[in-house]
């Protein structure tokens, strides 16, 4: 994960067609935010808020630009990693009235934010098949 966060800031960055000024929302773990807020304000960022989980973060999505999910998964089983889930519910809520638009890059290894938030008129969900589309892509350009 830490081999690709420069890239994952820089993914943020052409999205919001800028990160200075901006605010972002980091959820997981610290070991794993750390990075990532690091580079987030190198990048200008005005404010990084961190939780370790989606529990509380509805109060706090009115005021960001862009969501990363970096969870640390719950339990494994034979069909994958199981995560806390941030439901479409709690971003409809945070998002209510919202005009600009809300970024959310889904870190995981397999989804922990619920597929439906990204239908939200003023979401614009990276779910981790997609953000490994464009890494694999941004691998190949940078190899040729």
């Amino acid at each position: 994960m830490r081999y690709i966060a420069p890239q994952v800031v820089s993914i943020a960055d052409a999205c919001l067609g800028g990160l200075y000024g901006r605010s972002a929302l980091l959820i997981g773990p610290e070991e794993q935010r750390h990075l990532y807020a690091h580079l987030l304000y190198a990048a200008g960022m005005q404010q990084v808020y961190q939780e370790d989980t989606p529990a509380h973060v509805s109060p706090l999505l009115p005021s960001i630009h862009l969501l990363i999910s970096i969870p640390k998964a719950l339990r494994k089983t034979p069909e994958g990693c199981v995560f806390p889930m941030l439901t479409a519910a709690t971003v409809a809520k945070g998002c209510d009235r919202r005009h600009t638009p809300l970024v959310i890059l889904d870190l995981a290894c397999s989804t922990s934010v619920e597929e439906l938030a990204g239908l939200l008129p003023a979401v614009c969900l990276y779910t981790p098949d997609d953000l490994r589309h464009l890494l694999a892509k941004n691998q190949a350009r940078q190899a040729s």
